[in-house]
């Protein structure tokens, strides 16, 4: 349950956070298709964007248990619970749950009263198909309006010309299948009856998907007043249907300030980019899931007074190397780490190791690959010392043959040998890597982002089952939105000021178009060089192979 509640959350913050983007940076440009789009959008980002997640890996030390510990977290545990069970009596989370069940349902419903009002209105009406329209002449006193291909209007109200405009409008509207916009901003006012915000989406895209119509039908009537006459005309013609697109849909006031304005100019469409680093913000700060993974200790040493055991593995940390040849070193053995690489999880794929004790013994191994190594065991008992098994101590030193000494009753064929060759420039070179191009430095200055009011909180229940606490949340709307109107001239600055967040990031752009190639070339070299080193690796065992065979003879 949790976790949902918090998926609610982000979803509506992304919600609010992409209405006040259009709101404030979208609203009064005539992009209009761009602006169709990027309201669909938001809503499937802020669908979408909560359930993925950047998975951050961190590796803790396995704690150590004592049973007494356990036994106590135990007791106490169940106390917990009891008093918990006891201060609980009454299950808020469940009726949270319930009460948005009902009033999602309840939703629900009124969506499928539509339809079946539209259904009613339709049946058995004479239907007119042209072209792919169907058109449906009602005599009723009804607003015209359109649902997918069919576009429903009484033509005794209007006259020809009218009728023209009219039908131009709505046959936009079906021809753009606007009305899959109406639906899908219908069923997350359902989903997010709650986030006042997602009401005012809905107006927008309605409004605009208006805003649309009009810009498209002007372009085809060659008298602008006629057609301006046709919106006052249906005005008092307001009975429609919710889920359809009618001709009098937004304020018509705003529609025809819309159809006189002048085509905004083509750098006002940086705007667009601005709810990129919102968005880049929200998944850093809300969707980098951190996963503590519990690792082993991947050092072992093992110490008494006449033995001496160290284990290296692929985990092994610098700290715990440097703490293990400090504690060596209090034993009379310096154990000297160098030549370290790690992969990209942090495991150790080459090393070097050398050691020398105060009775003047020393040796080394040195292991390098692309590949994590094995683990490797420094030990040292009695009078053996060297990297190997504790029975099978492998002693290697940096001559220009390999010697390999080997305690030949404790060590059986399956043994793993370190060696090293003097014969380092046998060895192919290993490529180069590219070095990744260094994003520029973008000052976001979020101190400047004007102070928001506080929208208002929508009511229990729904219009029809409590009217008169949704009509003041519907004044307290409008107060809110002429409070938003006012901070329009701060949020016109900030985006001025942020416009330049392209600009700046076109040549990094290009920069890491020329990485990826340089990167795809490096790829393939580090395949042919994975290739030569494998080869090597199989002459270097056969060599270890005839070494040992030699020492036995």
């Amino acid at each position: 349950m949790e976790t949902i509640f918090i998926y609610f959350i982000k979803s509506s913050a992304l919600i609010a956070a992409f209405y006040l983007a259009y709101h404030f940076l979208l609203r009064k440009e005539t992009f209009f298709d761009n602006n169709r789009w990027f309201l669909l959008s938001g809503l499937f980002t802020s669908l979408l964007l909560p359930l993925y997640f950047i998975k951050k890996v961190v590796y803790i030390e396995k704690p150590r248990i004592k049973i007494d510990d356990l036994i106590a977290y135990s007791q106490q545990n169940a106390t917990d619970n009891v008093a918990k069970k006891a201060v609980e009596a009454f299950d808020w989370v469940q009726f949270v749950w319930i009460s948005y069940s009902v009033i999602t349902l309840i939703l629900v419903l009124k969506i499928v009263f539509s339809f079946v009002s539209l259904y009613r209105m339709l049946y058995k009406q004479q239907v007119i198909v042209k072209e792919r329209f169907k058109l449906v002449n009602l005599n009723q006193n009804i607003a015209p309006f359109s649902f997918f291909n069919y576009i429903v209007i009484n033509s005794s109200l209007y006259s020809n010309d009218e009728l023209q405009s009219i039908l131009l409008h709505e046959q936009i509207h079906s021809k753009e299948k606007h009305s899959f916009d109406v639906l899908i901003a219908k069923m997350f006012c359902v989903i997010f009856w709650f986030n006042p915000f997602i009401w005012l989406y809905k107006k927008s895209i309605t409004q605009n998907l208006e805003y649309i119509a009009d810009q498209k039908a002007m372009k085809q009537i060659e008298d602008k007043t006629s057609y301006q006459l046709a919106l006052l005309k249906v005005v008092s013609n307001q009975n429609c249907l919710s889920i359809t697109n009618n001709f009098y849909q937004s304020l018509i006031k705003k529609r025809i300030v819309m159809l006189n304005k002048n085509q905004s100019h083509k750098k006002n469409s940086l705007k667009y980019a601005l709810i990129i680093p919102v968005l880049l913000g929200f998944v850093l700060l809300f969707q980098i899931k951190t996963i503590a993974q519990e690792r082993m200790t991947t050092s072992q040493s093992i110490r008494n007074q006449d033995e001496i055991k160290f284990n290296i593995s692929k985990n092994t940390t610098d700290e715990e190397l440097k703490r293990e040849s400090k504690r060596l070193k209090e034993r009379g053995v310096t154990l000297k780490y160098s030549k370290v690489k790690r992969n990209t999880k942090g495991e150790i794929t080459s090393i070097k190791l050398e050691y020398k004790d105060n009775d003047g013994n020393k040796g080394t191994s040195h292991v390098e690959s692309d590949e994590p190594i094995s683990t490797i065991t420094f030990y040292k008992k009695d009078n053996k010392i060297g990297f190997g098994k504790p029975k099978g101590v492998t002693i290697i030193n940096n001559d220009e043959s390999i010697i390999v000494n080997v305690d030949e009753e404790n060590t059986d064929e399956n043994d793993s040998y370190s060696y090293t060759y003097s014969t380092d420039h046998e060895y192919p070179i290993p490529p180069v890597a590219p070095i990744a191009p260094i994003a520029p430095t973008i000052n976001m200055d979020f101190t400047a982002f004007p102070n928001m009011p506080i929208a208002p909180t929508a009511p229990s229940g729904t219009p029809m089952t409590n009217e008169k606490d949704w009509a003041k949340f519907e004044k307290a709307m409008a107060d809110f939105e002429k409070k938003m109107e006012a901070l329009e001239p701060e949020f016109e600055a900030y985006a001025e000021k942020m416009a330049n967040v392209d600009e700046l990031m076109k040549p990094f752009e290009e920069e890491m178009k020329k990485f990826e190639l340089q990167m795809q070339k490096f790829e393939e070299e580090m395949a042919e060089y994975a290739e030569k080193i494998q080869a090597r690796a199989e002459a270097d065992r056969e060599k270890v192979k005839d070494q040992k065979a030699r020492n036995k003879r």
